[in-house]
């Protein structure tokens, strides 16, 4: 019987506790700089979508600066105030950065694998396309 009442006041002490959210902090506006390396990079463009999707133009050497603006992820849940669910919406390792030929999306990254690219001696992330990516 014991039992039964400490089963009962579990469960009772466990409906009562609920779920919580917690909002993260406000990611800063950044700049973050790509170079596309290709024998032709102004035949690609990027597509930036976070917030507002914005579109950039790629120049003949291939450098592009995308502007980041201030974003925050998603509230994470936390079920009786412990266990932490899963969120995903996070723009940081979303696939949030398109790389398009002809308009179109040939390639998406996230920001989180645009900064593990290979960095050269002007700070860009190098992007490198192999021969038969390219249009």
């Amino acid at each position: 019987m014991k039992g039964v009442a400490l089963g009962l006041e579990l469960m009772l002490a466990c409906t009562l506790a609920g779920c919580g959210l917690a909002l993260p902090p406000v990611t800063l506006p950044a700049q973050v700089r790509l170079k596309i390396v290709a024998r032709s990079p102004e035949t690609y463009g990027i597509r930036l979508r976070i917030g507002e999707p914005h579109d950039y133009r790629v120049p003949a050497d291939g450098r592009v600066t995308l502007d980041v603006p201030a974003y925050r992820a998603g509230c994470s849940v936390f079920l009786l105030g412990l266990v932490r669910l899963p969120n995903r919406s996070d723009p940081y390792t979303a696939k949030t950065v398109d790389l398009l030929t002809g308009g179109k999306p040939a390639r998406q990254l996230s920001l989180k694998m645009v900064s593990a690219l290979p960095v050269d001696t002007d700070g860009y992330h190098l992007l490198t396309l192999p021969p038969m990516a390219e249009p």
